[in-house]
């Protein structure tokens, strides 16, 4: 049956045929490739709870590679947090906060009214604690370990040279940051990077932070606390009545451990309110249940191959390793019908890691059209074993991506290259950066940042590192340029020598950049409206949410 659906989706996709969803009379278009049902929204059902996505596997992800989202913005908060308009202006933790003239020199004091969910009081010692462990973190996002390498001493604090992080230092409940040269985004990253309890981590190692016994049923500072935890199935968070900000009107919310291909079954039994959504599929899906409504937000979201440049040993991946053979396996891809027909309404197609729609996008890189002749021909040029098999690996669940995976893999047939699929189960940020059991994988990335969408090429970048390698002479002068400016033409100009690059390396294949969909149970949940990158630390005005279960 797969191999008939992805012979049948190629032979539309090389014909060009136009495919139209079939709508039944009960449905209604309301834009952007959302059907909607037009049958009366029913009466509120259930338990007064509010159901989201989000549940533990066997523990919660750790908050500084994995940063944002539902989850950790409500159990963790931040220095700052987003305004509606997405600058990082608004005050959280710190209740004042002040920038040198010279952009080297942030000063935040720090609210005296924050608590632990165990009680302890919050404090700025938290914060430069934090801030030490984080430089040492073998997970953390590459935006926020660029940004705090070049807080001064941050070097001889990693090796070991110093006994303290020169740059920061606390009075009282005041912290002060000194950098080595300006971070344009710094701000950003205050209002996304999140400090953590060091009464409770101090004893760890840095380095295996991230997998602590902590992360079973975290303790945070924000509205909502983890009350029971049941692993590999659900979570309950209450409302911290220590909380120092307004209070929820929601008094409990179920985390649910579930996968993209269970938003159907959930939603047409009413057992989901709120959840992020990237397959227009499952969303239409979604809504065949009028209590649903959907709301597209247009993000900065990549979907890419990555190589693993370093093989599942570290010593290099022969297979992949001459640049030849990643150009040729990107030309024998169709991206620009894919995009079409696959993710229909959804998608945009990828030159660089900068979408197209972006004024930041350098339309002068080079382009790799659908050419499978050119990949024949560069595979033989690089003598490509033909007898070896590449692995290609995903995590996405939702059928949109299998069917893009097994029509990527029959792409790659047709030029002569034997490929073996298979989907990634457990810990994620270990399967991909440690284990790294694949040649290529299907990866998506939702950039706060334009330094995002290249952090991993950094050679202060912990993850990236173990996975591609780095090239040090290359890419961190331009990504360090990047990090450096603020003024927007300067920005500008630095990502399109980055857009450049790219085709040197191909570490990152681009495909398509995705819309995000955000999925409300409107017959039970009334929101405050605001709809932004559910990756990220933004305020959703969540203390005005009401469930209208009586």
């Amino acid at each position: 049956m797969k191999k008939a659906f992805v012979a049948m989706l190629s032979i539309m996709l090389f014909a060009s045929i136009l495919i139209s969803c079939t709508k039944s009379d009960s449905k209604g278009e309301t834009g952007g490739g959302i059907v909607k049902s037009t049958a009366a929204v029913p009466d509120p059902m259930g338990e007064k709870v509010l159901l989201v996505a989000g549940g533990p596997d066997d523990k919660f992800g750790a908050s500084w590679a994995d940063y944002g989202g539902f989850l950790k913005t409500n159990l963790f908060r931040r220095l700052l947090m987003l305004n509606e308009k997405v600058e990082p202006v608004g005050k959280d933790l710190a209740k004042e906060f002040t920038v040198s003239s010279d952009g080297l020199t942030y000063t935040f004091t720090l609210r005296d009214d924050v608590k632990w969910h165990d009680g302890v009081k919050f404090s700025a010692e938290d914060v430069k604690w934090s801030l030490g462990m984080a430089l040492k973190s073998a997970s953390i996002n590459a935006v926020f370990s660029g940004a705090f390498s070049k807080i001064e001493g941050a070097d001889d604090w990693k090796t070991g040279k110093a006994a303290d992080l020169k740059g920061v230092t606390v009075d009282g409940s005041k912290i002060t940051i000194k950098l080595s040269e300006p971070v344009g985004v710094f701000q950003l990253v205050m209002a996304q990077w999140p400090p953590y309890p060091k009464h409770l981590l101090e004893k760890e190692d840095p380095a295996k932070l991230h997998l602590s016994a902590f992360w079973e049923k975290p303790i945070g500072n924000g509205p909502y606390r983890i009350t029971e935890v049941q692993p590999n199935n659900y979570a309950m968070l209450e409302v911290f009545k220590d909380y120092y900000g307004a209070k929820p009107k929601i008094e409990k919310i179920k985390l649910q451990t579930m996968t993209e291909d269970k938003i159907v079954t959930k939603s047409q039994a009413n057992q989901l309110d709120y959840m992020q959504v990237m397959s227009l599929d499952l969303v239409n899906e979604a809504l065949k249940n009028p209590a649903y409504n959907a709301y597209p937000v247009d993000i900065f979201f990549d979907r890419y191959l990555q190589a693993n440049m370093t093989g599942a040993d570290g010593k290099g991946n022969k297979k992949i390793a001459d640049l030849r053979i990643r150009q040729a396996l990107l030309y024998a891809i169709d991206r620009k019908a894919l995009a079409e027909k696959l993710f229909k309404g959804q998608a945009e197609l990828l030159e660089t890691k900068i979408p197209t729609r972006m004024p930041e996008f350098n339309d002068k890189v080079v382009k790799y059209e659908f050419d499978a002749e050119k990949a024949k021909k560069l595979l033989k040029e690089a003598n490509f074993d033909f007898n070896q098999t590449i692995k290609l690996q995903y995590y996405y669940t939702d059928q949109q991506s299998v069917d893009l995976i097994d029509t990527i893999k029959f792409y790659w047939e047709q030029v002569g290259v034997k490929v073996e699929t298979s989907l990634m189960k457990g810990n994620l940020l270990e399967l991909i950066y440690t284990k790294r059991e694949y040649d290529f994988l299907y990866a998506g990335l939702s950039a706060m940042a334009l330094e995002e969408a290249y952090g991993l090429f950094h050679t202060d970048s912990p993850l990236g590192m173990q996975v591609l390698g780095g090239a040090k002479d290359k890419w961190d002068p331009l990504i360090d340029e990047l990090r450096r400016a603020s003024d927007p033409q300067k920005r500008k100009e630095a990502v399109g020598k980055l857009q450049e690059m790219e085709s040197q390396f191909l570490w990152h294949m681009p495909l398509f950049s995705i819309k995000q969909y955000v999925l409300v149970n409107e017959a039970r949940l009334k929101t405050a409206g605001i709809f932004g990158n559910e990756w990220t630390n933004y305020d959703r005005k969540q203390q005005d949410w009401e469930l209208k279960v009586k």
